[in-house]
């Protein structure tokens, strides 16, 4: 399974140093956080220098149906010639969702990414909504509208799902099916789960929603479609296992699980605590909290090369390297060509999440709540969950 950079504001050289360690295999760009000729300069850079990675960029036209908000911030969206804002009767025009692929289509050919992914609408309630409708004719019309171009490079159709949608099994599975059974399909999806904001992280840590999300990899991939999962953050590796192409991450919290709060302006505070990703804990922790545990528990460290950067910790502009580098170590220890045999490990390694949590709190470590173990049941329930629904 390949990992991606979530790009976002802030890009620096973070991107290039993951690269150039091997800790990502790709990109995917924001039109919102880079100016298009920016954009477009850095693209033409990393082809040239690493011509094997992949590159992507997400088109973000998802926010078209907000656009108009007066306290929404689309950044350098509006660069982009084939964008502008919508309403939902709007699109359930076949015509206008033409036009909307024609004119993205059009803009991105001459881009050097790697793949192309389509634009298409946020899904923000439920697979029974106008918004659902509207997707699917997204999805359906993508392939003939990129037949015009004559760019023979991999198309991705994008989905693009609130975390509620995931709850209703019934629906879930009618609209999986709906697009799997398509007559003339893309190549693959980029998938987005939404939660509510960038910080409910029970909103993706829940079972119903780790269950369905994992199922759309199944789903698609078993039907031939290449699946790159934007947001996944730690997920990665359980979405790999389930058939999955690739996961991405960023290096802010907004880059690492999605939401539409990213498009308004935030209440100014300070930056973040930097963190270290555990492997063992499946979580981000903080370096007083790495240093206490691992007295006691020292396989809380992961033993790879950027766990030296926190000595005593490393500048903010590298801490994502060490969340990738785990990342790639995780889903090259989970994720193979079984499927069966990748979601046990999977289990296991939750399992063992959850005795080292046991261990934590017999030590009588009081861990904060980012760090506390919020995650572990809904992922060990949202793998049995997934397993037996797989039968695997």
């Amino acid at each position: 399974m390949k990992i991606y950079a979530q790009i976002g504001h802030g890009l620096g050289e973070k991107v290039t140093k993951g690269l150039y360690d091997g800790l990502v295999d790709g990109s995917i760009f924001s039109p919102k956080d880079l100016q298009r000729d920016t954009m477009i300069s850095r693209i033409s850079e990393m082809r040239r220098d690493h011509p094997d990675s992949e590159i992507l960029v997400d088109p973000q036209f998802y926010v078209s149906l907000f656009a108009d908000s007066p306290a929404i911030n689309l950044g350098n969206i509006p660069d982009w010639n084939c964008f502008r804002s919508y309403r939902k009767g709007q699109l359930e025009l076949a015509r206008n969702v033409d036009y909307v692929l024609d004119e993205y289509f059009n803009e991105v050919s001459t881009m050097e990414v790697t793949r192309v992914i389509a634009p298409n609408i946020y899904i923000s309630q439920s697979f029974d909504s106008r918004e659902a409708v509207i997707a699917k004719n997204f999805i359906r019309q993508a392939r003939p509208a990129y037949e015009k171009t004559r760019d023979n490079r991999p198309l991705l159709a994008s989905l693009i799902i609130c975390r509620e949608a995931l709850l209703d099994r019934r629906e879930f599975e009618e609209f999986i099916n709906d697009i799997t059974i398509l007559d003339n399909p893309p190549d693959g999806f980029y998938l987005i789960i939404a939660s509510r904001s960038s910080e409910a992280r029970s909103d993706i840590y829940h079972t119903d929603v780790v269950a369905n999300w994992m199922m759309l990899n199944l789903s698609l991939s078993v039907n031939g479609f290449y699946v790159v999962n934007g947001y996944s953050d730690i997920l990665t590796p359980f979405l790999g296992a389930a058939g999955g192409a690739a996961g991405a991450t960023g290096w802010w919290s907004n880059l690492r699980m999605f939401s539409l709060d990213r498009f308004f302006p935030s209440t100014a505070g300070r930056l973040p605590i930097v963190r270290y990703l555990s492997k063992l804990l499946l979580n981000r922790i903080m370096v007083s909290e790495k240093d206490a545990i691992s007295r006691f528990i020292p396989a809380i460290i992961n033993q790879l090369p950027h766990d030296e950067d926190y000595n005593p910790e490393p500048v903010r502009s590298e801490e994502v390297l060490q969340s990738w580098e785990a990342l790639k170590s995780l889903t090259e220890e989970l994720v193979s060509d079984d499927i069966s045999r990748s979601i046990d490990k999977c289990l296991q390694a939750v399992l063992r999440v959850e005795q080292s949590y046991s261990e934590i709190a017999s030590l009588g470590i009081v861990l904060d709540q980012k760090s506390s173990d919020y995650h572990v049941q809904p992922l060990l329930d949202g793998l049995r969950q997934f397993k037996e629904r797989a039968e695997l």
